[in-house]
């Protein structure tokens, strides 16, 4: 059960710039292609990577590619229009060329490690690897301790798939009993809300794990990169009244969405996503539809293809006195005879709605420091599209990472000019997407939609965005302009947007944190210098010893800001004699 393409086999990504000097036509536009997965701008768009265009007919863009990785593309020029792009055929402008990245720190590792914990007397794992296509393999797995209960037992199995790559698997006793990933989340239908998130609709059963995380245990049909609790609380939903200090927007209700495990782990912090139109956000949504943020991000959290994130749905102004096309137009433009104020709507995100989770939730924001933006993530469709670039523009400081679902571009005529095109390169994360089959109520023609969204690509590319790490585009062939659309599309957005490779690998770093290397020593004086390949954000406490019993610290903790990274690491003790060092994880 594949619903998704996946991901690239190393999470490291180098950046590589590709372009053509060519003049293929009005209409067309140029495309890099190529069999390897990041060409197809994370298996999202075809024909492939789209480039920008340049005065002279040059064609350029920054693709990040698999690191290390040596890769055949291609350049061809393939119709741009909502109808050509969908139907239209790609037509050669080069040979086939190779190019090879540049390389990164990789793992301390060379395959998979899985844990399982299970009552069976027997258990095995039948796998394949999504990545590299390859054939279901059936393994083995062993016993290493005891479990959660008497005549439970936790299996683990290494050396299978390579790193990064995509693994999909069940369990079996080898007696005809399998253990299946969970099926998709459903419930009664309600108005316009499906049983089944859109996502998953066509999917049959057996359902099985597919995830791409490296170290990591399954329990109880949940997938983990952390040693869960014996039992683990399900993900709920809390309603708040936020109190708004900014005039002309008053306080609205918000509905908070917390992740598995959010009661048991005390010790974890998380990332935040505000998405805008609350009200039809999670299950059952509204008159329109929902987009089942809940249950998605529920069922994708589960499988270990999305980091546990709290979500919160912000009720747009239309039950609480005000109108949510002035809340979401630019000032300075003018929509339906409203004024824009999505400055203030801004604002009221930034003073009330960011502080009220700040204070009362674990955030990875500490309350009254600054705001991280890596860990906040804004997010909005048609209009709430438009008003995430804005605010994306307008506060990358509070909000580095944004979703523009289906934008309503039309809206902004003004700051499209003004401000967007001529914005610097700014510290974001960019997810846009758009449907070819596009209309609403202000807009009958979906060539303005696909157009828009299409020049709003190039506005990013230009500025020199790379595809695939800072910017990810999902143009989809006869999508509409509704929210059965972009819950269909939202997995793709959690999964980039809630990479699990942007947070720590605590049981990765448990299980596999490779040696220290000793580089330089001068007993006379006790310095020394060591070398390790550090997890990405795991704090490392570096401790020396004489005796290999007590231990004290030696050099100031640190975390490593890449998936993995070479690290040096400096420190004085007492100075003679024969001297230990080790690096502890603190784990959780």
């Amino acid at each position: 059960m594949t619903a998704f393409a996946a991901r690239a086999a190393h999470p490291g990504k180098s950046v590589v710039p590709v372009y053509i000097v060519s003049d293929v036509g009005f209409g067309n536009e140029v495309f890099v292609v190529g069999t390897h997965r990041d060409l197809s701008s994370g298996g999202m768009m075809t024909p492939g990577v789209k480039l920008a265009w340049f005065s002279g007919n040059v064609w350029w863009g920054n693709i990040a590619v698999e690191s290390g990785a040596t890769l055949q593309y291609q350049f061809v020029k393939h119709p741009g229009d909502n109808v050509g792009h969908c139907s239209g055929t790609s037509v050669a402008l080069s040979s086939v060329l190779t190019l090879t990245a540049p390389t990164a720190d990789g793992p301390p590792y060379v395959a998979k490690r899985i844990r399982y914990t299970s009552s069976w007397s027997k258990v095995f794992i039948l796998y394949r690897d999504n990545t590299t296509g390859s054939s279901w393999t059936d393994a083995a797995m062993i016993p290493i301790g005891a479990g959660r209960i008497a005549g439970e037992q936790v299996w683990e199995i290494r050396g299978i798939a390579a790193p990064g790559d995509e693994i999909e698997f069940v369990f079996h006793n080898d007696q005809s009993q399998y253990d299946n990933a969970p099926a998709p989340p459903s419930n009664t239908a309600q108005g316009a809300a499906p049983s089944v998130p859109m996502p998953y609709q066509g999917l049959s059963a057996p359902f099985n794990y597919r995830t791409p995380l490296d170290v990591l245990q399954v329990q109880d049909g949940q997938v983990f990169n952390y040693r869960p609790p014996a039992t683990v609380s399900a993900p709920r939903v809390e309603n708040r009244a936020v109190g708004s200090t900014v005039t002309g927007i008053p306080g609205r209700n918000i509905h908070i969405w917390l992740p598995r495990g959010y009661d048991n782990n005390t010790w974890k912090r998380y990332p935040v996503v505000y998405f805008h139109d609350g009200q039809n956000v999670f299950f059952p949504g509204g008159t329109f539809g929902t987009w089942d943020a809940d249950r998605i991000a529920s069922y994708e959290t589960s499988q270990g293809r999305m980091r546990e994130a709290i979500i919160v749905a912000v009720d747009n102004g239309n039950d609480y006195g005000s109108d949510r096309l002035k809340e979401y137009e630019p000032p300075g433009d003018i929509v339906s005879g409203y004024s824009g104020i999505a400055d203030k709507y801004n604002q009221f995100l930034r003073d009330n709605v960011l502080p009220t989770l700040d204070y009362n939730y674990r955030t990875l924001n500490q309350p009254g420091q600054t705001a991280n933006p890596k860990n906040n993530i804004i997010a909005g469709s048609s209009m709430g599209g438009l008003v995430s670039a804005y605010i994306g523009r307008e506060s990358s400081g509070v909000f580095g990472r944004i979703g523009i679902f289906s934008p309503a571009l039309w809206a902004a005529p003004n700051y499209m000019a003004n401000s967007l095109s001529t914005a610097p390169k700014l510290p974001l994360q960019i997810y846009l997407d758009i449907g070819s089959a596009e209309n609403s109520a202000s807009v009958s023609d979906s060539a303005t939609y696909w157009n828009d969204a299409m020049n709003l690509y190039n506005i990013y590319l230009r500025l020199g965005y790379a595809v695939n790490t800072e910017l990810l585009f999902h143009p989809e062939c006869g999508a509409n302009h509704n929210e059965q659309a972009w819950s269909r599309r939202l997995p793709g957005f959690f999964q980039y947007e809630l990479s699990p490779w942007d947070e720590p690998q605590w049981l990765a770093a448990a299980l596999e944190l490779p040696p220290l290397r000793l580089q330089s020593v001068d007993p006379a004086a006790g310095n020394a210098t060591v070398n390790l390949l550090a997890p990405l954000g795991v704090p490392l406490v570096l401790e020396s010893s004489t005796n290999l019993t007590t231990w004290s610290p030696w050099a100031t903790p640190q975390t490593a800001s890449a998936i993995w990274q070479n690290m040096t690491i400096s420190g004085t003790s007492q100075p003679g004699g024969m001297r230990f060092w080790r690096a502890r994880v603190t784990t959780p």
